[in-house]
């Protein structure tokens, strides 16, 4: 693989499973929708003397056949659910996180799939899918199966974004808009705070109107500013007095999208609050896109 090839691409992991299969189908619409090259890439694992009678050098060659048969049978998937989209691909020699994360060194955005809803035994995610959110050096989608939503809710085909009143929504919120923007879709800004009743318990009801009503200046400057740039886009705000890790799945029960915001390549707390990511990646209902810093622009 080329730099180029993966340069401005949304890279998708792709392993010809089921939840690969869905990633794919939400990489490719997203692909298409903005305008942008798909790059399927797959990880075809180490080449060892031991799985060749002829040694390393023919083994790498039969891992990278295979890698390259399942890509083509991906790439067909891409094209019928997107016709006219450019597809590329890119067998590499090592694991999941390696390859991938060499993959989305100059991409616009990294998708994986998922085997579904608390799940962490995955092939091509696992824990895989929390280190990445928190390493990759481009935003990180990992998308889950379709799965059925009630026919009501208050972010029922939402774009929802979590923020936290620091500078580490602002990613998520410029991306949120944009998408919410381009995919005329309406958008519900999230802040949750609290900790489980205790706290609750340990406030008077004059306090926790005071605490409520600095978190709402809070979210007010985050998101000032942004109206005016989207006019289009249909905002509401959500206060939520609970933990937010919960609050943030709860609301992707409806939705269709989640975006996070993340504090920065290495932060072992790298979204929104804390360890907060690895439960919402791993119990989201909807795709998650974790923004650790603003996609790569067009080339």
């Amino acid at each position: 693989m080329t730099r180029n090839a993966a340069k401005g691409a949304v890279v998708l992991g792709y392993d010809g499973t089921p939840r690969s299969d869905a990633a794919l189908d939400w990489a490719a619409r997203y692909a298409m929708t903005h305008g942008r090259p798909l790059l399927l890439t797959y990880a075809a694992g180490a080449p060892t003397a031991y799985d060749s009678f002829s040694g390393v050098h023919e083994n790498r060659d039969d891992l990278r056949a295979v890698g390259q048969q399942l890509l083509e049978a991906g790439v067909l998937r891409a094209h019928d659910l997107a016709p006219g989209l450019t597809v590329e691909t890119h067998v590499g020699l090592g694991t999941p996180h390696q390859v991938l994360l060499e993959s989305a060194e100059d991409a616009h955005l990294l998708v994986v799939g998922s085997r579904g809803r608390g799940s962490i035994a995955s092939m091509l995610l696992g824990s895989v899918s929390v280190d990445l959110s928190a390493h990759a050096p481009c935003p990180v989608v990992v998308v889950r199966p379709e799965r059925d939503r009630a026919r009501f809710g208050p972010y029922l085909h939402h774009i929802v974004v979590g923020v936290d009143g620091t500078h580490a929504s602002r990613g998520a919120l410029d991306i949120a808009f944009m998408l919410a923007s381009t995919e005329r879709k309406p958008l519900a800004v999230v802040h949750a705070w609290g900790a489980a009743g205790v706290y609750k318990d340990l406030m008077s009801y004059e306090a926790r109107l005071d605490v409520a009503e600095e978190h709402e200046l809070s979210v007010a400057e985050a998101i000032a500013g942004y109206a005016e740039r989207y006019p289009d886009v249909h905002v509401t705000q959500h206060q939520e007095e609970e933990d937010p890790a919960r609050a943030l799945v709860t609301a992707s029960e409806d939705a269709d999208l989640l975006v996070l915001g993340s504090r920065g390549r290495g932060d072992a707390a790298s979204v929104v609050f804390g360890s907060v990511s690895r439960f919402v990646v791993e119990h989201a209902s909807c795709p998650v896109l974790v923004v650790r810093r603003a996609p790569v622009p067009p080339a």
